[in-house]
């Protein structure tokens, strides 16, 4: 898998297995935990425990004299606000139980009896001390976007986190794979290293990018398109690492989402190719709308006008208003519908009012027509949804449409009364 060793990717499909086997499209904090340590990143010293009396002093051994205990729970995904997160002392394996049971109780007085959720266990970990001065928190995080594939998020938190994502370095994106010198470079240029140089320890951004790269092997290993992946991570987050009081960049809550990864078919679909030729080298053009009333501005007529330059021989202009338009020193006669065309017509290009467009379609039956690009939009009081709804039911079988809204950027070039027109005619989407 990319940038992971085989050990590494085994220890993290483990974790994701056993999560997928309970059920569960989301991981337990301490899965989070244990997916980052596989990857070399630093986590506190932690024990999961189902049942208050599997704690002991043996079990609690290790993990330092102040602890930070949370209720862990598949319902529960804001802890803190309900009373699932408390810091206690460490020394007393009696005392950290009492907490234990008071926060469960406190936690499910938040619920009525019917609507209780799962308190499948407890979080121990190490307290881990830090400033949370600007720059000393880190939000890392990645997410697997259905255009782009993984991507990944880093900003910056503190005390005043909200002015310093406004007024100092903003939250940044990456798209995958991000090498640790690439990492390290981005690291090198944020403006909370001259903190970081003023009080000696540059290496912090060593350690920042450590976790960035080491977060961009993960998504990339884990994303819809890796060959072998067994799952998809759609989300995983860190909010936040820090800086701790002893040197180490520690994560210190995350949370991830994930589930099967598809097959090849489902995020590679076999291309449909039929009929795509008809839209780049077809054997005649019509534009439907054309306005032979030069008075009114008419964007089916500067389409025509840019057609006629580049293929005169077969090109045909609709408008049920029939008449004449004159494009340099040639006449082109307006024909009232497709059926009435002289010649054969592979692709009709649509800029009349979008209401008509179903209508146009169900008009193409029989036609020799194969393809079909739609200038206009979406009438302003259909919905999107039923207005393409209407669209599938009216077009013919075997019709390729590019649209609606198929239209792009349209510039003026100065000379004559209303100069040259140039259009570019930008794909919405093959349907």
């Amino acid at each position: 898998m990319p940038g992971l060793t085989r050990e590494m990717a085994a220890r993290i499909d483990a974790i994701l297995d056993a999560a997928e086997q309970e059920g569960r499209a989301s991981l337990y904090e301490h899965e989070v935990y244990g997916i980052l340590a596989s990857l070399g990143l630093a986590v506190p010293r932690f024990l999961f425990i189902r049942d208050i009396a599997e704690l002991s002093e043996e079990t609690l051994h290790g993990l330092g004299q102040t602890l930070i205990v949370k209720v862990v729970s598949p319902g529960i995904p804001h802890k803190q606000k309900l009373g699932g997160v408390r810091k206690v002392a460490g020394t007393d394996t009696l005392y950290v139980q009492y907490v234990m049971a008071r926060m469960r109780d406190e936690v499910l007085s938040h619920f009525p009896d019917a609507e209780r959720p799962d308190i499948v266990g407890f979080l121990v970990a190490e307290y881990i001390p830090h400033t949370q001065a600007l720059g000393f928190e880190v939000l890392i995080g990645a997410r697997e976007d259905p255009a782009f594939g993984p991507v990944l998020t880093v900003s910056k938190g503190g005390d005043d986190a909200e002015f310093f994502a406004t007024h100092y370095d903003p939250a940044n994106l990456f798209l995958p794979p991000l090498e640790y010198e690439e990492a390290l470079a981005f690291t090198e240029s944020m403006h909370i290293r001259h903190r970081f140089e003023q009080i000696g320890h540059p290496e912090y951004l060593r350690l920042i990018a450590r976790a960035l790269a080491g977060f961009s092997s993960l998504a990339l290993s884990y994303s819809a398109g890796t060959e072998g992946a067994r799952h998809v991570l759609k989300s995983f987050e860190v909010n936040p690492f820090a800086i701790s009081s002893d040197g180490r960049f520690v994560a210190l809550d995350g949370l991830a989402e994930f589930a099967k990864a598809p097959g090849p078919e489902e995020w590679n679909p076999r291309v449909d190719l039929a009929n795509l030729d008809a839209f780049f080298r077809p054997n005649g053009v019509a534009v439907i709308g054309v306005s032979a009333d030069l008075s009114r501005y008419s964007m089916a007529r500067d389409i025509a006008e840019l057609l006629h330059e580049l293929r005169p021989n077969d090109l045909y202009l609709v408008n049920p208003h029939v008449g004449t338009v004159r494009f340099g020193s040639r006449d082109y006669l307006l024909y009232p519908d497709i059926s009435a065309l002289p010649g054969r017509v592979e692709l009709a290009v649509y800029a009349a009012p979008a209401l008509n467009a179903p209508e146009f379609l169900r008009s193409l039956a029989g036609s020799s027509v194969r393809a079909v690009i739609l200038i206009p939009g979406v009438p302003s009081a259909t919905p999107y949804a039923e207005f393409a709804r209407q669209l599938r039911a009216a077009m013919p079988p075997g019709v390729r449409v590019i649209g609606p809204t198929a239209w792009g950027s349209i510039t003026h070039q100065p000379g004559g009364d209303r100069g040259s027109t140039r259009s570019s005619l930008m794909r919405n989407g093959w349907r």
